[in-house]
């Protein structure tokens, strides 16, 4: 039985190491490279060493290395770089690489080593769990927000509520006596249609909070989509293109209906302002089901939800905006221009009725809304047929 020498071991060892391991002279030829290092090229060991890394790799990833053996060689330290690499077939790997230079024994250096770590799976685990985070981010400082928002709208309604119902009894008491009085009838009038104003936002925000009182039946969504864009191609203008496509069964959806028509037109009104010089807005319904149980409250349990989808090909939204969409009195139109109460509506409405509203959008590109809305088996109730007289 014979015993392998240390440089067989070694060599042994570094082709059983998964990192890719190498080394190189000055001249950055490679000297030795293990089989990890060769497979990511797709080449054997051997027709590797003795070529330069603008023979082996791209332009761009080979141009990168050398700058990186640069400057391990201009320190005589070693370096960790971080980058991404182009092999074989077109082939990209996130690594991790270390590397340093090794010397004679009168300490010249005579070339530089480096051990690669693929990091691909870590980093796309590292961008899924900044992504989960950043929803839960999301997802928690909106419900702070509406828990905030329903308390104080509340209030706010009941005060509304006491003041609208003083003005009234105070024109009662006017008339009762009869004193009429032009200027104060106008002062009585100016008061009611502020407090009215205040109580529509009022109920905007009790929409967003999930607290406003709804009236949920059974609605064919189709025939609501329908019915819906018939109005909106009557307000939405004539340099707006609406296209329909409604999937081939139609989901039965249990939601408030005037609320829902509500959504669909603030998305819709959105886009046509995102549109100014005109363009198409496509609506369409379909099905979805959802087989992963949720992970955090924004997202849909378990089952199956009808889908409306509203996208358009107006200017879009910055990162930013987007983010922000759906939060309270958030509105990039300035001035008089919104309240940015409408998509809030949207939001409160979706989650009241067990559903979700998302929002994806690009500068330039356009943003498409979807509204899961939880589908349901009951039918809806026949239409009243309209009466004739003989």
């Amino acid at each position: 039985m014979s015993i392998a020498n240390s440089s067989d071991i070694l060599q042994a060892v570094i082709d059983a190491t998964p990192d890719a391991i190498f080394v190189k002279d000055l001249d950055g030829r490679y000297m030795l490279v293990n089989d990890a290092a060769a497979r990511f090229l797709g080449r054997s060991p051997a027709d590797i060493v003795g070529k330069h890394d603008l023979e082996l790799y791209p332009e761009d990833t080979a141009r990168q290395f050398i700058e990186d053996d640069r400057q391990v060689l201009a320190t005589g330290l070693p370096q960790a770089f971080e980058g991404v690499a182009t092999g074989k077939d077109g082939a990209q790997q996130a690594y991790l690489v270390t590397k340093g230079v090794y010397r004679d024994p009168d300490g010249r250096i005579l070339g530089l080593f480096g051990i690669s770590h693929d990091i691909t799976e870590l980093q796309a685990a590292n961008e899924s769990l900044a992504q989960t985070r950043e929803a839960l981010f999301r997802s928690q400082k909106m419900e702070a927000v509406g828990q905030l928002t329903g308390g104080i709208a509340h209030d706010f309604n009941n005060i509304l509520s006491v003041i609208l119902g003083n003005v009234e009894l105070l024109r009662v008491y006017m008339h009762s006596k009869r004193r009429r009085d032009e200027q104060v009838e106008e002062m009585i009038d100016s008061i009611i249609r502020a407090t009215l104003h205040g109580k529509d936002l009022t109920s905007q925000l009790l929409a967003f909070s999930g607290r406003r009182h709804l009236n949920p039946k059974p609605v064919d969504l189709n025939a609501l989509v329908t019915a819906t864009v018939r109005m909106l191609s009557r307000t939405i203008g004539s340099t707006i293109d609406i296209e329909t496509h409604l999937t081939a069964i139609s989901p039965i959806v249990l939601v408030d209906a005037a609320t829902l028509e509500a959504a669909i037109l603030n998305i819709s009104l959105n886009a046509r302002d995102a549109m100014p010089h005109g363009g198409r807005l496509r609506i369409s319904t379909l099905r979805a089901e959802v087989t992963e149980p949720p992970q955090a409250s924004d997202d849909l349990a378990v089952g199956s939800y009808a889908v409306i989808a509203l996208a358009d090909n107006g200017c879009g939204m910055a990162p930013d905006v987007a983010a922000r969409a759906f939060e309270p009195f958030f509105t990039t139109k300035g001035g008089a221009g919104g309240t940015g109460l409408g998509l809030s509506m949207v939001y409160g409405f979706a989650r009241q009725s067990g559903g979700v509203v998302t929002l994806e959008s690009q500068e330039d590109r356009g943003t498409t809304v979807r509204l899961f809305l939880p589908i349901t088996k009951q039918v809806p109730a026949p239409k009243a047929e309209a009466q004739t007289t003989e």
